[in-house]
């Protein structure tokens, strides 16, 4: 919870106070009986909101403090009010509603439940041993009261809860982007997100089984003991990647063979990601394989990477009903956008490395070229000198400064070669050389043919073409996503003083005209430029970019 969140609760805590006790004061129609001690508490727990409300703006230790437990210490409050005045009939009843809304908002929907459970027993008993005899008794009000604070109770713990879980699960959607960086490659990346699943689900563990596209299978396993287990990719035998890949590719399933009220029961809940078609098939397999990971609550959706093999993804835990059928349609989510990152980095890395073999392939064509052919000329002409001085042939000064001079253009040959490893040698050529190799790249990777067209002279600097280079990566990346198309453009130029880049494709787009690529915008908008995203006459959409040069 947000520092304002705690802040404003702890206003509305003391407004709740004083509004009762100068109610009480004005109308003293209640508290009936046991008056001083009422206006006592009343002015106790106005002088203990005051503390906490000048806490909570001061001191963050304490702010921190009173949002673990605030929550119950108001039920006492409100309980011994309730208590001093008229039990049952009392009017600081409608007080538990606020600590009932403050634990679930806070919390969400387990301890919102609590506090209605513990609530609705300590009105029921305090409120009946100190409500009026007799005539005064009020028996509707009695009956009535608990059930209206357990049924409104309850619907306050849902809605809270459900908040709670909403915020976390955008969390965590928002870490699947955060957690990816290409720096730390597939291996690193895929760990922190399987750790970071088994951690937000409080999972003992997380498995994920995909093919190899070498042959065989890959699976990893993140432990409630060993978070970093998943970094390191093992092979399975194949019969237990087998079994962990028989269920039907686009089934998301969650399964239990146990409930905290009633451990014999099962459930299980399973659907097709793609239709959303409710199904039974795989309880009989769910079973054997949650008693195979020793779990009581299993739950598991498949793995779609774009252009490569399938696989699948479970979550184990201990805790029977840990998962529900909303962890589905959630867990697909963050399969969606992790996929698409994982791709992403290992095209990358595969850029990296291409990039790296032309470069060393270079370097070995100029070495040979460069070095060894020219030493190889003079190897030949110190030997024949070296037979002459031995055949007794003095003569040959005109051989030795001949090979001088070729050892000077060879010194500055190598001086020059040197140079050019150390310079850019032209910030365009690199751009233009770097986005045919990944046009070409994702061409092959992906089947979407790519066409890079280039009109100009752009003189580019070094983060300008570093920042094109990166723009262009994005558009391709999200006509991927986001496309059905095959084809594709790239043009990049120059209008006036503007560098224009251009990005189409020819499928039919899934966002809305109105979208606009995030990372692209914000690279732009940094750049002094602008986006326009729009759609092309003969079909698909295009992105344009303009930066002032």
């Amino acid at each position: 919870m947000t520092t304002m969140d705690n802040r404003i609760t702890a206003a509305m805590r003391l407004v709740l106070a004083v509004s009762a006790l100068l109610i009480t004061v004005i109308d003293p129609s209640e508290p009936d009986r046991l008056v001083a001690l009422t206006y006592l508490a009343l002015g106790l727990y106005t002088a203990y909101s005051l503390v906490l409300y000048a806490g909570a703006r001061r001191l963050a230790a304490l702010e921190a403090t009173v949002g673990r437990w605030g929550h119950w210490a108001d039920v006492a409050w409100y309980t011994l009010l309730i208590a001093l005045s008229s039990g049952t009939s009392s009017i600081f009843f409608f007080f538990y509603f606020f600590a009932i809304m403050v634990a679930s908002f806070r919390h969400g929907y387990g301890p919102g439940l609590r506090v209605v459970g513990v609530s609705v027993a300590l009105f029921t008993v305090v409120g009946l041993i100190t409500a009026p005899r007799g005539p005064d008794f009020e028996l509707n009000r009695f009956l009535l009261r608990p059930v209206y604070l357990g049924v409104l109770g309850y619907m306050m713990a849902y809605w809270g809860g459900f908040e709670v879980a909403l915020k976390e699960r955008l969390g965590l959607l928002k870490d699947v982007n955060t957690l990816a960086n290409p720096r730390f490659g597939v291996d690193r990346t895929t760990s922190r997100l399987m750790e970071r699943l088994r951690s937000f689900y409080d999972a003992d563990a997380c498995v994920m089984v995909t093919a190899d596209p070498g042959g065989g299978h890959i699976m990893r396993r993140a432990d409630r003991s060993s978070p970093e287990r998943a970094v390191h990719a093992e092979l399975p035998p194949p019969e237990l990647a087998g079994r962990l890949l028989a269920f039907p590719p686009d089934l998301a399933l969650a399964y239990s063979h146990g409930a905290a009220w009633w451990p014999r029961q099962e459930t299980y809940s399973a659907y097709s990601a793609g239709s959303h078609a409710r199904t039974v098939e795989g309880r009989q397999l769910a079973a054997a394989i949650a008693a195979g990971f020793d779990a009581a609550a299993m739950i598991s959706v498949p793995l779609r990477p774009l252009g490569g093999a399938g696989g699948r993804l479970y979550l184990a835990s201990s805790r029977a009903g840990a998962f529900h059928d909303s962890d589905l349609e959630f867990l697909l989510q963050v399969v969606a956008h992790f996929m698409p990152v994982i791709e992403k980095i290992r095209l990358v890395d595969r850029l990296a490395s291409d990039a790296a073999e032309i470069e060393r392939q270079r370097i070995a064509r100029d070495l040979h070229d460069s070095v060894i052919q020219p030493y190889i000329g003079l190897q030949l002409g110190l030997t024949a000198i070296d037979q002459r001085l031995a055949a007794g042939d003095t003569r040959v000064s005109p051989d030795v400064k001949r090979l001088i001079a070729q050892i000077g253009r060879v010194i500055e040959g190598l001086r020059s070669y040197v140079h050019g490893l150390r310079s850019a040698g032209g910030e365009e050529r690199v751009l233009l050389a770097s986005l045919r190799r990944f046009v070409d790249t994702f061409t092959e990777a992906t089947g979407i043919n790519v066409e890079l067209q280039v009109a100009g002279d752009l003189q580019l600097t070094d983060r300008l073409a570093a920042e094109v280079f990166q723009m262009v990566a994005e558009g391709l990346s999200n006509i991927r996503r986001h496309t059905h198309a095959m084809r594709a453009t790239v043009l990049l130029g120059r209008q006036a003083n503007n560098l224009v880049l251009r990005i189409e494709d020819e499928g039919l787009c899934e966002p809305p005209a109105a979208f606009t690529p995030r990372s692209i915008s914000e690279r732009a908008t940094t750049l002094g430029g602008s986006v326009l995203v729009g759609q092309r006459d003969a079909g698909g959409s295009a992105v344009v970019v303009e930066i002032p040069l």
